[in-house]
């Protein structure tokens, strides 16, 4: 038995020991854990719920399978010990045997977000202090350099005081800036679409497009991409074909269209989707139109480079405001607002035709997508079917 404490406030076991696989691998892991009970269960193996008996503190305990079929499962320990966030679920020890990993971990409280998705999607205000928790945490996991791979409700806890943690990090993979993946991994309607078509891509930047699902989501109650066949969903997701409702708040689905665009390189990052005006709590109106390109923010409330020119937003501010409408009561002039903004020289380029997932998209099927949540392994289709 191989014991990898991470930290220190669990008690290491035993050293190592290199006998024959036999049942007696497993009771070091008994000696320190009281089994309680079953708690998960996914495709490599199953979650328990544990106590240590040294301390009395109830964790969770993921046992894995070792085979040379969930390798890339088994890179959840090396991520994790990267990562010490409230936001994220903590590391705690690692248990190796020749048959079974034992991966003991932070007991998140609370309940799945999914359990907390009505049918018509969260009030605007709590999906945006929840989504606004989830961009922070995998801000800083891309800070350190993972890539959650799996960022979906199921895999996001919410306690009874609205505080969220992100867990399961078995396709979480580490990269540095700019490397490219090849694995193709993960659950089907978060998938990006340069992931369906089997494309090396950025970690990231897909994590990005997963987090414009859980958005839509969220505020929804419905996925953006949905159909009958899986075929179907796929087709829908590499042509970015969606429909936003009405409902949701307009700073909110222009938010959405940004981040759900096809090409990675213009979708916005973690830490640009956290600057948005919507997530800062600015008021929810058409007027002023925001720039379409999130990778310039900037341009959302000023535009310092030109301070006097009539078409930028700089002008409305108070002061200015003020002094004009004084100028305008005493002259009795009524003024035109209605102003091209692409007079602005130093504002071209950031309005044009809509990105993908533009509002011009037609709405997709209504049908529920008959697909199972769990992750499949997007390799296993065929070359026609994932283009």
């Amino acid at each position: 038995l191989e014991l990898l404490p991470v930290h220190g406030s669990l008690a290491p076991g035993p050293g190592p020991c290199h006998e024959p696989p036999s049942p007696c691998h497993e009771q070091p892991f008994l000696d320190q854990y009281e089994v309680l009970r079953a708690i998960g269960r996914g495709e490599f193996g199953q979650v328990h719920l544990a106590r240590h008996r040294l301390t009395g503190a109830e964790v969770a305990v993921k046992v894995l399978r070792l085979s040379v079929h969930n390798i890339p499962v088994l890179s959840e320990p090396h991520v994790l010990k990267r990562l010490e966030h409230p936001s994220v679920v903590r590391l705690f020890q690692v248990m190796a045997t020749p048959e079974k990993l034992y991966v003991v971990m932070e007991l998140a409280a609370g309940e799945q977000l999914l359990r907390r998705i009505p049918r018509g999607g969260m009030q605007h205000k709590e999906a945006r202090r929840v989504f606004r928790q989830v961009a922070c945490a995998v801000a800083y996991c891309h800070e350190q350099g993972v890539a959650h791979r799996d960022l979906k409700p199921e895999n996001i806890m919410v306690d009874a005081a609205g505080r969220i943690k992100l867990i399961d990090f078995g396709l979480g993979a580490r990269c540095r800036p700019g490397q490219k993946l090849h694995n193709f991994w993960g659950t089907l309607a978060y998938l990006a679409p340069e992931i369906v078509l089997r494309q090396e891509y950025e970690g990231p930047a897909a994590d990005v497009w997963s987090l414009g699902v859980l958005l839509y989501f969220m505020l929804t109650g419905s996925r953006p991409f949905r159909a009958r066949r899986a075929q179907d969903v796929l087709m829908a997701i590499v042509q970015a074909r969606f429909h936003v409702p009405s409902s949701v708040p307009p700073q909110a689905r222009r938010l959405i269209r940004q981040i759900l665009t096809v090409k990675p390189e213009k979708r916005p990052t973690v830490q640009q989707i956290l600057q948005h005006p919507w997530l800062m709590g600015a008021p929810d109106s058409p007027l002023p139109p925001p720039a379409e390109d999130l990778r310039d923010p900037s341009a959302w409330d000023t535009c310092p480079a030109c301070p006097t020119c009539p078409t930028c937003p700089s002008l409305l501010s108070p002061i200015f405001l003020t002094g004009f409408l004084i100028n305008c009561f005493q002259t009795k002039w009524i003024p035109n607002f209605s102003f091209p903004r692409s007079k602005c020289r130093h504002m071209e380029g950031t309005v044009g035709p809509r990105a993908e997932g533009g509002a011009q998209r037609s709405p997709v099927s209504q049908a529920w997508t008959s697909v199972t949540p769990s992750a499949v392994k997007i390799g296993t289709l065929t070359g026609q079917e994932s283009q």
